[in-house]
């Protein structure tokens, strides 16, 4: 069972991206990325922690042992290629954003 390689083709289908955008932000050639998605293809570490940052998910969730995820309330113009190098990054400081709201709310219990 292809359980991370379902997940990414999932995530990408569903937040709109094309095969040649994502292997572009991962840096990769379409036809890895392919057979990554098909499960013929092991996924690098790199990729691995790139992907969680575009698609705002833990790992757990790309490796199927989790089922939690939201996806990002994100909006782009639709004439616009979307900058996927841009979107995690903007995942990257909301969920560091997160992260200081709940410390906040510990130092002030």
């Amino acid at each position: 069972m292809n359980v991370i390689g379902e997940r990414i083709k999932g995530l990408r289908v569903e937040n709109g991206y094309t095969q040649k955008q994502v292997a572009d932000y991962l840096k990769m050639d379409q036809s890895y990325l392919s057979k990554i998605e098909k499960g013929q293809r092991n996924l690098s570490d790199v990729a691995f922690d790139r992907l969680c940052l575009l698609y705002n998910c833990s790992g757990d969730y790309l490796l199927g042992k989790s089922d939690d995820y939201a996806s990002s309330k994100l909006a782009f113009r639709s004439d616009e290629q979307p900058d996927l190098f841009a979107i995690a990054k903007m995942n990257q400081v909301m969920n560091h954003l997160k992260v200081l709201r709940q410390l906040e709310g510990d130092i002030d219990d």
